[in-house]
């Protein structure tokens, strides 16, 4: 058990390092920023649990956000999709002021509300499926892969449901 506990964590710190080489230059981002997406990158794999709010109990989307920015860098925001998009730390951006590290919102229900958010991750310049694509991690209730997995935001399901960009942290640049 330990040994697999090892394993997880040093394939971990590898996607963290790798994936962090791989960002465009335009994608580079403040330390703080750095430290919100490794931390997130380390709970990659952590399955979902609806209204799960930590490693322990597993995740669900809004829970994983809302641990990842209060473990890896003190922001306080509710464990709810809809009540982060309106929460007033949360300042909603524009795309063109998007950057690695800004929350992704989702209607996916049907009910006109935010009920999906992830955190954004840049451009992936690195070899495989996701050469090329803009990519976010979340914890994904259905589909081909659930927990906390990282997809692109160029698939067609999340480019019809998405819904704003937010940001939590002071922007790099």
């Amino acid at each position: 058990m330990k040994l697999n506990r090892i394993f997880f964590a040093a394939a971990m710190l590898l996607l963290t390092v790798v994936f962090a080489q791989t960002l465009t230059a335009a994608d580079k981002v403040s330390a703080e920023r750095q430290r919100l997406i490794d931390y997130a990158l380390s709970l990659k794999g952590t399955p979902y649990v609806y209204s799960g709010k930590t490693p322990e109990s597993g995740f669900d989307c809004s829970g994983f956000v809302s641990y990842a920015a209060s473990h890896a860098v003190n922001v306080q925001i509710p464990p709810t999709s809809q009540a982060i998009y309106t929460h007033r730390n949360v300042k909603l951006i524009e795309e063109d002021e998007r950057e690695p590290g800004d929350l992704m919102f989702f209607k996916t229900t049907g009910t006109g509300k935010v009920s999906h958010v992830g955190i954004y991750l840049g451009k992936y310049n690195g070899k495989g499926k996701f050469h090329g694509k803009r990519l976010f991690i979340h914890a994904a209730s259905d589909g081909p892969e659930t927990g906390v997995i990282i997809s692109a935001i160029d698939e067609k399901y999340w480019q019809s449901h998405f819904c704003g960009y937010g940001r939590i942290l002071p922007p790099t640049k």
